[in-house]
């Protein structure tokens, strides 16, 4: 997908950064990169919230000049494994061997986990994590269980349950997040209660003091009592996101979701060893190089050996053939010079056209000094 700089930067001051990279293909963190690139500017922190709350915002900015000349961005989302990547025999074993995997109706010998997040309200309140919205917490961080909550905790402990009779463990990851844990990988994932975001009007106060504080609306937050189910750990299929609907329930597709941890670790295998092979690939490729480089620079050392001896060859004949036509003109009787006579000087001469001679040993160990260059 490929937009202009302009359509984008009207875009990103129409709806928040998270559903516009949704509709586009990429993560908000990639949609944001795209716009600092191009030098679009961005709406402020909290700018969607006080719109939401009725409240003013700044003026948007004008669209300035890019600095590196971005006319055009494209939207180039990450490759999804496919499902088709496992063979459809794999995929039918695994649907049949948790065809009768089930949520008990009565929470009975819960996981470890599962039981501290029952009995411990501390560790529970914890678990769901600090929420700085006042109205929030006070719907969510609750003491005492509701049925939901109830649900969801015999669902989870089913879960645990299934994967734990597979060799899985199973942690407590992040906040209101859990960790499905197999040899070689993890795969995290959430089962929260939906949670309705309702903005209620402020009166507004009679006293001067706090009218200047008012603010036209509040947030309020309602349990729905629906379930929403997430796999969280990107890439394990066509399938992560189950939810509460008027027909179905979550606990009607826990096969399926089943299904989908031992699927998503086929694929998240599959995936490590094209990663391998690929490395290897690219391993090898690279020894190929070098070992095509280091022979490439043998080949050219022995070709400078090879030219070396020749010309060497060729200046010893030439210098040989001088000291000849030296040793023709020196006539007996001749004055010495630096107190030796012409003829030791000629032999000094030869010894040295004898040592710049590559020929002097012979044919073959000319040949091998050549190759040992190399």
């Amino acid at each position: 997908m490929i937009w202009s700089r302009e359509k984008l930067y009207l875009e990103v001051w129409q709806s928040p950064m998270t559903r516009l990279a949704a509709s586009v293909g990429v993560t908000s963190a990639r949609l944001k990169q795209i716009c600092v690139n191009a030098d679009i500017p961005l709406p402020p922190l909290g700018y969607w919230n006080k719109i939401a709350a009725g409240k003013p915002v700044p003026d948007r900015p004008p669209l300035g000049p890019s600095k590196k000349n971005v006319e055009r961005v494209q939207f180039l989302p990450p490759n999804r494994p496919s499902e088709e990547a496992i063979p459809h025999t794999h995929r039918e074993a695994i649907a049949s061997e948790v065809s009768s995997a089930s949520v008990a109706s009565v929470l009975r010998k819960p996981h470890p986990l599962i039981a501290r997040l029952r009995d411990d309200v501390d560790f529970r309140l914890q678990h769901i994590g600090t929420v700085s919205n006042g109205s929030m917490a006070e719907v969510v961080c609750v003491r005492q269980l509701t049925a939901t909550d109830q649900r969801r905790l015999r669902i989870l402990d089913a879960l645990f349950k299934q994967l734990l009779q597979r060799g899985w463990e199973i942690k407590l990851a992040a906040t209101r997040h859990f960790a499905a844990v197999y040899d070689g990988g993890q795969i995290a994932f959430r089962l929260n209660e939906r949670l309705r975001q309702e903005f209620v009007d402020n009166p507004p106060p009679t006293d001067e003091l706090y009218r200047r504080l008012w603010q036209p609306k509040h947030q309020v937050f309602h349990r729905t009592g629906r379930l929403a189910f997430e796999i969280t750990t990107y890439g394990i299929g066509p399938r992560s996101r189950w939810e509460d609907a008027t027909a179905i329930r979550i606990e009607d597709c826990f096969p399926e979701i089943v299904a989908a941890f031992l699927l998503g670790r086929l694929i998240k295998q599959k995936e490590e060893q094209s990663r391998e092979a690929r490395a290897n690939r690219i391993a090898e490729a690279t020894q190929r190089r070098e070992a095509a480089r280091i022979e490439t620079e043998r080949e050219m050392a022995r070709w400078n050996a090879l030219i070396e001896a020749a010309t060497n060859r060729r200046q010893a004949e030439v210098v040989r053939s001088f000291i000849d036509d030296l040793a023709a003109r020196i006539h007996e009787g001749s004055k010495p010079i630096e107190g030796k006579p012409a003829s030791e000087w000629l032999e000094w001469a030869r010894k040295c056209v004898e040592d710049l001679d590559p020929l002097k040993d012979g044919a073959i160990a000319a040949i091998q000094r050549i190759v040992a260059k190399g």
